[in-house]
């Protein structure tokens, strides 16, 4: 099923622990990403940064054809004992084949999002240095591995054009208040951008927010998410906000 199916071989990659117990060294998860753009012909580039005395590493593909519409995921894990297949694996795979479909969008998959968003700050310091053209809008994926067409989003700036958007795309969808999650820092920056996240519904049509208690546990197993679900929210949840004008 494209690309989503890796996702198993992904969740298979363990780190030594969070991003603060890998100084120095790529870790195993980043490599496995690079090692799949390559193979997929994309663009792909580290970049590697220290904050705090620790090196990070965030992954930038950049769009193609003066495109200015950007996509974010994490990379980096809390528990390495956990396979961390909704958070955030499946979204590092859903924003790889978005990019498949769109080369013209951009994706930036940050290291550090776990410990306060560093790589996403660091992302924000290439565009204030003009190094990376600032984006129209940055749309945060977060656990996107199950419930397809079924989602939220939310932050702050979902009064801006990107929630403007969505909401024109997909006008039942709900807005909720999130956790911290990457989109707060590239606000923070003056950047418009958001969270967005999908989840099952329950036989009375509310959502379920039980997958959301599984984030860093062992039972954040590839089991619990879903191939078709994410093929679903890639195909007919973001592409057509991404090609909507």
């Amino acid at each position: 099923m494209k690309i989503y199916g890796r996702i198993a071989e992904f969740c298979a990659v363990r780190n030594v622990g969070s991003a603060f117990e890998n100084d120095g060294v790529a870790t195993p998860r980043l490599m496995w990403l690079v090692r799949l753009c390559a193979e997929l012909g994309l663009p792909a580039r580290v970049d590697r940064f220290q904050s705090r005395g620790i090196h990070f590493y965030n992954l930038i593909i950049e769009p193609e054809g003066g495109g200015r519409r950007w996509v974010s995921a994490h990379h980096d894990i809390v528990n390495p004992n956990s396979d961390n297949a909704n958070d955030n694996s499946a979204s590092c795979i859903n924003a790889i084949a978005l990019r498949l479909e769109r080369p013209d969008i951009g994706v930036i998959i940050c290291d550090g999002e776990e410990v306060g968003g560093i790589g996403a700050i660091r992302f924000c310091e290439l565009i204030e240095s003009g190094e990376i053209e600032r984006p129209d809008w940055i749309l945060n994926l977060e656990l996107t591995g199950l419930g397809g067409e079924s989602f939220f989003y939310g932050g702050e700036g979902s009064n801006g054009p990107l929630g403007e958007l969505i909401r024109r795309v997909h006008p039942t969808a709900p807005r909720y208040s999130t956790p911290f999650n990457d989109s707060v820092r590239f606000r923070g920056a003056g950047l418009d951008s958001l969270v967005i996240n999908p989840l099952p519904r329950l036989e009375n049509d509310e959502l379920d927010w039980s997958p959301l208690s599984r984030c860093h546990s062992d039972t954040d197993s590839i089991d619990r998410i879903s191939v078709e679900d994410m093929q679903s929210f890639v195909e007919r949840v973001l592409l057509p906000i991404f090609d909507a004008q």
